[in-house]
């Protein structure tokens, strides 16, 4: 469901990450030239990444946003999959290229220097930034339920922890250990490795539709059965899009309730699990009728067609010679067959002639049951 709200929200919280990423990335890049420190500029890199993975997390989500369209019914939820699982390439790019300018430099012992003191101020800024805007961002996806959100919020917390590695690496190289500043380089490296193997890996399973877990499952299958008049679930099918749940599912009611009561009690049961569920997105419910048992047997295994019913029904009211036309005919189909109901208007059928027309269409193949109603 399009909600112009939550577009705004996505939008407003990005354009802030951007801004502090690009002003993090100019300090750290610029400060880790400046104090020779290989880990603050790599971190600087991350930043860069971080806003450039701002900018197109808005265009993703410009797109993904949008309202249903014809070519597009579901909504346009997986643009933001697919925009998540670039965003976990581009971290694993990343981070390969920083692990291996970062080894080559262990490598290289005499090309270390000691990184000058003021490094570690711009790590301390960096860390109390980013983790400002890791919980900004985190709690605006977690009420849009956002996974392209959630993954940008966890971006800039990966940034924050790669920060305090840099701190940790720029105090040991003052102390003379000039390797930790390469090491804690490669630990931010792999701190984004990380990040963007289980972007991939999340998002693919949406792509393959993979269900919602059983847990959620037997969740949504209480929730069905509190609603009065569903007597249980026969299956249910889901998949995700875009941070929403699309579901599916069969009901079991009654057979003898009318086809607008069907589409009322299906009616309550969406509107209940909307209700309930924040995270689903689509709803569609089926209704059949009758115990489970009899799925394939209710309306598949032989019973007559209402066009043969009511052709029947006009052959014995020919053979009783009753002329009355009929108002309503009603079928109520079963495991023992069809139950018949025949509503007549003002008529002059008799007591003794209804109950000899029950007794012929009862005498029918399949007719189980056969009920006259004559209307005032």
């Amino acid at each position: 469901m399009y909600r112009p709200e939550e577009h705004s929200q996505a939008i407003s919280v990005t354009v802030t990450g951007m801004v502090l990423d690009l002003v993090l990335s100019a300090l750290k890049i610029g400060g880790g030239v400046l104090t020779q420190s290989f880990a603050l500029i790599t971190d600087g890199i991350h930043s860069l990444s971080d806003a450039a993975t701002d900018l197109f997390v808005l265009l993703v989500a410009r797109i993904s946003h949008q309202p249903p369209d014809t070519n597009h019914p579901y909504g346009h939820g997986r643009f933001e999959t697919l925009g998540t699982i670039v965003l976990g390439v581009v971290f694993c790019c990343t981070a390969t290229l920083l692990l291996y300018s970062s080894y080559q430099r262990l490598l290289n012992p005499s090309a270390l220097s000691t990184p000058a003191a003021a490094g570690m101020l711009i790590a301390a800024i960096s860390i109390a930034g980013k983790e400002w805007i890791f919980r900004y961002t985190l709690r605006v996806a977690n009420r849009l339920n956002s996974n392209l959100l959630r993954a940008n919020a966890w971006h800039s917390r990966s940034d924050a922890l790669s920060s305090i590695a840099v701190l940790a690496g720029l105090f040991g190289a003052q102390q003379g250990y000039l390797w930790m500043d390469a090491t804690a380089a490669m630990f931010v490296a792999l701190i984004i490795a990380k990040i963007g193997w289980e972007l991939c890996s999340d998002s693919l399973k949406e792509l393959v539709d993979t269900a919602v877990p059983a847990a959620r499952q037997e969740q949504i299958e209480q929730c069905i059965l509190e609603v009065d008049g569903i007597h249980s679930v026969t299956w249910q099918r889901s998949r995700s899009s875009g941070g929403k749940v699309l579901l599916e599912a069969e009901v079991k009611v009654s057979p003898a309730i009318t086809v607008s009561e069907g589409l009322y009690l299906s009616t309550g049961v969406q509107r209940r699990l909307l209700a309930t569920f924040s995270d689903l997105g689509n709803v569609m419910i089926h209704v059949s009728v009758g115990p489970e048992s009899s799925t394939q047997q209710c309306g598949l295994g032989g019973l007559p067609s209402r066009a043969s019913i009511a052709t029947d029904v006009q052959t014995v009211l020919a053979t009783l010679r009753i002329t009355e036309p009929v108002e309503r005919l009603l079928l109520h189909y079963s495991e023992s067959g069809v139950d018949i109901e025949i509503a007549f208007g003002k008529t002059s059928l008799s007591p003794a002639l209804s109950a000899r027309l029950s007794q012929e269409l009862e005498s029918l193949p399949r007719i189980s049951k056969a009920r006259i109603v004559v209307e005032a």
